[in-house]
């Protein structure tokens, strides 16, 4: 692995932990899932639009960049994030855990079928011990992954969708784009699948809780972060591949629970420690047989 492939995949776990601990936070301040969601990809396509306003990227910015942003806005980010979040009052959380623990494998069989990427045993068994850790992970944290039958088949259906979109953003880059347009247009149009999602809430009687003051902080904070966070998601995606890029769930993971440790003092058992290490184990297994491959070409 690069040194800059190693930074930007630690970068995207730390802002992927990042959300996560501040939309745990905000859940507490009455922000609701869904508008956590959808303020974070508005926020971030606002401050994306301004920044490519004083620094243009330098590409192209038509019609295959807007089409690209709407395909990849649903599948990736909006999809999901209904499908989790809607789930989430019927299942365990493991279920949840596990929603995001499958996208890796996932990506990385798709990515060999699709001949985005060449599968290798190496990496293969790398893959496959960060998978185990994974489970572990949310067997560890959860105590179980029980839900109503409906529920828990939809919130599975996620991973599908992370992984459809993976794929997707790689095969059909538009010629000539660069990460900043594509980041601005996978966050707006995020933005419009989530925001009706959010009026079909409304129009359904769905109520969401009164926002305290605490509140909108954390909403502003994860704008200023999605923004951040969406440029280097796709110059990651550019610079590693994409099966090293479905890899930021694992690293967010690890780097969720030593935010949630030092900076929230939440206390795991051996059980959790263990498992996060041999999803860092299997992270870096898949990237060193990954490199030895490239190496050998």
């Amino acid at each position: 692995m690069s040194r800059k492939v190693l930074v930007l995949l630690l970068l995207n776990g730390l802002v992927l932990a990042s959300q996560t601990l501040l939309s745990r936070e905000a859940g507490g301040a009455g922000v609701a899932p869904l508008v956590y969601a959808f303020a974070s990809a508005a926020g971030a396509a606002s401050f994306l639009s301004l920044y490519r306003a004083f620094r243009p990227s330098g590409g192209t910015f038509g019609r295959p960049v807007v089409l690209y942003g709407l395909i990849a806005g649903f599948i990736s980010i909006a999809l999901p994030q209904v499908l989790i979040y809607s789930a989430s009052a019927y299942v365990s959380a493991g279920i949840a855990s596990l929603a995001y623990a499958f996208p890796t494998p996932l990506t990385y069989v798709l990515a060999a079928l699709f001949g985005i990427e060449r599968a290798s045993a190496g990496r293969t068994f790398g893959v496959g011990i960060a998978f185990a850790g994974a489970i572990g992970l949310a067997l560890s944290r959860s105590g179980g992954v029980g839900g109503d039958e409906i529920w828990v088949v939809l919130a599975m259906l996620a991973p599908i969708a992370i992984a459809a979109g993976n794929i997707y953003r790689s095969r059909y880059w538009p010629p000539g784009a660069q990460p900043l347009d594509l980041a601005f247009a996978m966050s707006a149009a995020a933005a419009l699948w989530l925001g009706l999602a959010l009026a079909a809430t409304a129009l359904a009687g769905g109520t969401l809780p009164a926002v305290q003051p605490a509140g909108y902080l954390y909403l502003a904070a994860s704008m200023a972060i999605a923004a951040f966070g969406n440029v280097i998601y796709f110059e990651l995606q550019r610079s590693g591949g994409i099966v090293s890029f479905s890899q930021i769930g694992y690293v967010g993971a690890v780097l969720g629970l030593l935010g949630g440790a030092l900076i929230l003092g939440e206390r795991y058992g051996p059980a959790t420690w263990i498992a996060a290490l041999v999803i860092a184990a299997g992270v870096a297994v898949s990237e060193i047989m990954k490199r030895r491959a490239t190496a050998r070409v």
